[in-house]
């Protein structure tokens, strides 16, 4: 029981920081389109604004970039919660 916790735990705070990861993003910008990057480390969120047809509003998800950042953010929230567990147990026998 108590490890499917920490499993969980850890998956909410991977989702909780890929949905953060979007603060980041760039402005790309190329004569007669305009695009607007969010994510990290990768770029899974784009938002073109403007084309040669006229102004847009189209949002895509580039799947495997998601996959990757997402990845990335359960092993670094993996990491945090098994280093707080640690600690936790460390305070705890003292």
């Amino acid at each position: 029981m108590k490890n499917e916790k920490y499993i969980m735990f850890s998956l909410l705070l991977g989702i909780i920081l890929i949905l953060a990861s979007t603060v980041r993003f760039e402005t790309e910008v190329i004569p007669d389109s305009s695009v607007t990057m969010r994510g990290f480390p990768f770029f899974w969120l784009h938002h073109q604004t403007s084309s040669i047809a006229g102004a847009v509003n189209i949002w895509s998800v580039q799947w495997i970039s998601f996959a990757i950042s997402f990845i990335f953010w359960i092993i670094i929230s993996i990491v945090i919660v098994f280093v707080l567990n640690r600690y936790r147990k460390r305070t705890l026998i003292r």
